[in-house]
C-alpha cells in the first residue's frame, strides 16, 4: 500500500503541474491578445512579480496534485463504509482545493467569494459521486444478472 500510495503521489505531482500550465495555456489562447498568461493577475500582484507567481503555483500545483492523486485510495479500505469513504475523500480533496484556490487566486478573495466556491466545489462533488455510484450500480445489476443466467 506504501508503494501505490507514492505511485499515486507522484503521478498527481506530474499531473497537477501539467494542469498548472495547461489551463493558463488555454486561457492565453481564449484571451488572444499575442500574451501568455501563466498566472492570474492577483497572484502576480500578491507576490510581487510574475517569476516569484509562477514558483509559487507550481509548488501549490505539485502539493494539490500529490493529495487529488492518493484521495481516491481512501475507497480501497474495504473495512470502512461507503459513507465514511465518502466523507473521507470530500475532506481531503475539499481541504486540498480551498487553499490552492485561494494561495493561487482562482477565486476572490471575499467571503461571499469563498462560499460561492465551496457550493460549486460540494455541487460538482456530488454530481460527479452519483454519477459514479449509479453506475457501478449498474454493473453490479449486470453481473448480477449474468450469475443468475448461468
Amino acid at each position: 500500500m506504501k508503494k501505490r500510495f507514492l505511485l499515486q503521489a507522484v503521478l498527481g505531482v506530474f499531473i497537477g503541474v501539467s494542469i498548472s500550465f495547461i489551463v493558463p495555456l488555454f486561457i492565453s489562447l481564449v484571451v488572444n491578445d499575442g500574451s501568455y498568461y501563466p498566472v492570474a493577475l492577483e497572484m502576480e500582484v500578491a507576490y510581487g512579480n510574475q517569476l516569484n507567481a509562477v514558483v509559487i503555483q507550481v509548488i501549490v500545483s505539485m502539493i494539490y496534485g500529490a493529495a487529488w492523486g492518493v484521495a481516491p485510495l481512501v475507497f480501497k479500505i474495504e473495512k470502512w463504509s461507503l459513507l465514511r469513504q465518502t466523507m473521507t475523500h470530500l475532506a481531503c480533496t475539499s481541504l486540498c482545493t480551498f487553499p490552492a484556490a485561494y494561495i493561487c487566486y482562482w477565486m476572490d478573495h471575499k467571503v461571499s467569494s469563498i462560499i460561492i466556491y465551496f457550493a460549486i466545489f460540494l455541487l460538482i462533488y456530488v454530481v460527479i459521486w452519483f454519477a459514479q455510484y449509479m453506475n457501478i450500480r449498474m454493473q453490479v445489476k449486470a453481473l448480477n444478472q449474468k450469475i443468475n443466467t448461468i
